[in-house]
């Protein structure tokens, strides 16, 4: 869509993810505002007067839940949600409501402070429905509909409470990926209108946890998948309910199918190769850099030259990764960058590998292996559960790489002078008594 503060795309979850990860990776902010490019699709046609999902109701106006799929863009990795009021006799009057709207011209870093404080604002606009269709067709995205089956007071009651929403006072809410977001407003609204019949049975787990449904939106990106990682917290590693599985909008789609008995009709299929949803463990490079910072300490320390040169490597990486992730857990008032158990794995005072004296950083290195020890017996016991094995290596390798079995002995404290012998100094200019001193 012309507009770039529409959604065109969506805006669930993946750009949110993005902007800690340009400040965990760089610090510095990397644009993120750049136009979205569009696939060369086939037109959308007249697609305002397309038939819907199943036969007119005698009702009017109707509802119908829009989904998108995933396109190529990075920000369209997970799908968007709409919903139509559809006026099949007056056409000009049909409207979707999309909630995935915000300022994508502000700036990266003014963009990435909102998440971190939890300020970041999206509100609600209203679309035609063929110009909301046809955006999705030129990205190659599918779009599938599903007319809900409301009663006429069930569809006023929605109807109603959507023009609230455009209120100005009203429209406007603070964006969470998981929580709050285009598909969790729809969700909220159709159980409302439905007596909660998204909500039965909605506290039953999915058997999945919120960082393998990130993961499958950038399955290829393992960079994206490592800063996750690192970024978010133990909150990503629990379960996601049936319910909270809704802020996905192909989870969403799938409960209004089970719940309502709507099967979904796609309107349109993508013709471009699917995205894939499998690939790229933020484990393998985060193995490889732990052998890149834990080789040189080696390599200087059998040479038996340069070793501290070495050790400043991944003492300054180390420091460094850990001030940023603690920096940004003190600023941040999103929980699952606030509860986030890499905080302690990585501690900015490792720098101290550098600084302290010999046996003075022995006595740090066995500090930091004896913490170490105790976060991989939490992990096992399954007290900790986010994924640090791999973090964990990434600091004990350094360490273990300096270590030694004794501890240096400490300096010996120089030797006071021999006081001179007693006879000598009475011969030799000291205190004489009587008798006098005999030379031979």
């Amino acid at each position: 869509m012309a507009n770039r503060k529409t959604e065109s795309g969506d805006f669930t979850t993946m750009r949110v993810f993005l902007l800690p990860v340009t400040l965990a990776i760089l610090v510095t902010m990397v644009g993120l505002g750049a136009p979205e490019a569009a696939g060369a699709v086939p037109q959308a046609g007249a697609l305002a007067t397309e038939p819907r999902a199943t036969e007119p109701q005698a009702t009017e106006p109707q509802v119908e839940l829009l989904t998108m799929g995933r396109g190529d863009a990075l920000l369209h990795r997970y799908g968007h949600a709409a919903i139509c009021v559809v006026y099949r006799r007056s056409m000009e009057r049909t409207r979707c409501y999309n909630y995935g709207i915000t300022d994508y011209n502000s700036s990266p870093q003014a963009l990435t402070w909102q998440f971190l404080r939890g300020t970041l604002r999206f509100w609600v606009d209203t679309y035609r429905y063929g110009r909301t269709v046809r955006g999705y067709r030129r990205e190659d995205r599918s779009v599938w509909v599903q007319l809900l089956p409301l009663s006429q007071a069930q569809v006023n009651q929605l109807v109603e409470r959507l023009k609230s929403d455009l209120k100005e006072k009203n429209r406007y809410y603070t964006y969470h990926h998981f929580d709050d977001n285009c598909s969790t407003r729809l969700r909220d609204h159709i159980d409302t209108v439905t007596g909660g019949a998204l909500r039965k049975g909605g506290s039953r787990s999915t058997g999945v946890t919120f960082r393998e449904m990130a993961r499958r939106g950038m399955a290829e990106m393992t960079w994206l998948i490592v800063t996750t990682d690192l970024v978010f917290g133990r909150r990503l590693d629990r379960e996601v309910t049936v319910w909270e599985s809704m802020f996905h909008p192909a989870h969403l789609r799938r409960a209004v199918h089970l719940r309502l008995g709507v099967e979904p009709k796609q309107l349109y299929r993508r013709k471009g190769k699917a995205p894939p949803t499998r690939g790229g463990r933020g484990s393998v490079p985060l193995a490889l850099l732990a052998l890149l910072l834990a080789i040189p300490v080696v390599a200087t320390r059998l040479w038996g030259r340069f070793e501290r040169l070495a050790l400043a490597v991944p003492a300054v990486v180390l420091s460094l990764l850990a001030l940023i992730l603690w920096l940004m857990a003190v600023a941040s008032t999103v929980v699952e960058m606030r509860y986030n158990e890499v905080l302690l794995v990585f501690w900015p005072t490792d720098l101290l590998l550098v600084v302290l004296g010999a046996r003075r950083r022995q006595w740090y290195v066995r500090i930091r292996m004896g913490w170490l020890g105790a976060l991989a017996l939490l992990l096992l016991v399954g007290v900790l559960v986010q994924p640090l094995w791999v973090m964990v290596l990434m600091v004990a390798l350094p360490c273990l790489a300096t270590a030694r079995w004794s501890l240096p002995s400490p300096p010996s404290p120089p030797s006071p002078p021999s006081p001179p012998d007693a006879g000598d100094s009475k011969c030799y200019g000291g205190p004489q008594k009587d008798p006098p001193c005999e030379l031979p």
